[in-house]
């Protein structure tokens, strides 16, 4: 009780929240991110839009950087993940020199953005990347079987509490291809897939097909 009334006077009940109900169904995932991240030693490792910081306190202490626009649920990551470093700063705009990251993790943060903010998120991704590294993506798919279009009714009531920017940048994701239209855009080669059929998603494991000078020059 003590530890929940602090939470709320130092203003961390959105993060608190968050953790309880959805951190909770994602907790699995995030482990294993965080486990191919520490087997491979892919240090260090970023976590692009990291929210409350919850993929961070798995990663190996000391080898992650959260990075997210929010300052108030930032605060409530860095009370959560003492050994991570959060910044900060906008996902289109990265405030790191290049290939200064082993891995990228981009987790839901692609259909609640405009396809202008996605297209600058994954280039700035590419570009803090060095060259041999690993981008972790989990985002949503279009239904392709019974499992998947149950998950996309739960999630569909989600995507509709988060407003109204939010959803309607999530139904135009979906509408031009989900993820596996977004992998082709930007020419990612998926390494490994994990479906999440109950939340209509996918997790992929991949690298640029191209590298950040041939991209850009």
């Amino acid at each position: 009780m003590l530890m929940f009334r602090n939470k709320i006077k130092k203003n961390y009940l959105d993060g608190w929240l968050y953790d309880i109900f959805l951190g909770t169904a994602l907790k699995r995932m995030r482990k294993y991110v965080a486990s191919y991240i520490n087997e491979f030693r892919l240090f260090p490792a970023l976590d692009l839009c990291c929210g409350t910081g919850a993929q961070c306190r798995f990663i190996q202490k000391g080898n992650s950087v959260g990075i997210d626009l929010d300052r108030k649920v930032l605060d409530y990551a860095k009370s959560r993940a003492l050994y991570a470093s959060f910044i900060c700063g906008d996902g289109a705009g990265l405030p790191f020199k290049n290939n200064k990251f082993q891995s990228v993790v981009i987790s839901y943060a692609l259909h609640e953005k405009s396809e202008d903010v996605r297209s600058k998120m994954i280039k700035e991704a590419r570009r803090v990347l060095k060259k041999k590294g690993k981008l972790l993506i989990i985002d949503y798919e279009r239904p392709m079987d019974f499992p998947s279009r149950m998950g996309r009714i739960v999630t569909y009531f989600i995507e509709r509490m988060a407003g109204k920017e939010h959803f309607r940048n999530g139904q135009q994701f979906l509408k031009q291809g989900g993820l596996e239209r977004f992998l082709k855009k930007y020419e990612i080669k998926v390494i490994k897939n994990r479906w999440l059929k109950l939340g209509n998603s996918r997790l992929i494991i991949g690298t640029f097909e191209t590298n950040y000078v041939d991209y850009f020059y």
